[in-house]
């Protein structure tokens, strides 16, 4: 068992407002082509306003522009552990085993809406799967988490994603 934890924290959204993306590997049986999501949480500092908020966790095509801020997973089982496959990358829907945070840009990608939920900035979003429930993430695929919508103040935003390569 591996697993790997990504970390953004106090981000100030950019264009797009994707919080996180990743491609997974081509085929299933390289490392990094199938990724099991076990846990994951937004939350917000930048305000003392309440606000509510619309999510998403999508798979999105890989046309277009989608330009992300560089993110290196962090070992979590077992702590200090064997890197990663999904690597930090700018251009995480332009390769295979590629992960980043907070767009910058995006553009001309068509998403599919895989889970919505709704929350209030100022208590956060917590989803962890039961095992029945995680989402795995198949070969050549890009996940992401994103707001539906702009939220109203774009500071002070967190999140934290943990998952498993389950080859």
């Amino acid at each position: 068992m591996r697993r790997y934890t990504v970390l953004g924290s106090n981000l100030t959204l950019g264009t797009g407002v994707v919080l996180l993306a990743f491609r997974t590997a081509a085929d299933a049986v390289t490392a990094g082509g199938l990724i099991q999501i076990n846990r994951i949480e937004i939350g917000q500092n930048g305000t003392e306003t309440s606000d509510m908020i619309r999510g998403e966790l999508v798979t999105r095509d890989t046309a277009g522009t989608l330009t992300m801020t560089s993110v290196t997973p962090q070992a979590i089982a077992p702590l200090g552990g064997p890197i990663s496959a999904l690597v930090g990358n700018t251009a995480p829907a332009g390769a295979a085993v590629r992960i980043g945070i907070n767009s910058s840009a995006d553009s001309g990608g068509t998403y599919t809406v895989r889970r919505a939920f709704d929350f209030n900035n100022l208590n956060g979003y917590l989803w962890i799967g039961t095992p029945e429930d995680r989402l795995w993430v198949p070969p050549a695929t890009v996940f992401g988490v994103r707001f539906a919508a702009s939220p109203t103040s774009a500071t002070g935003w967190t999140i934290s994603l943990d998952y498993e390569e389950l080859v």
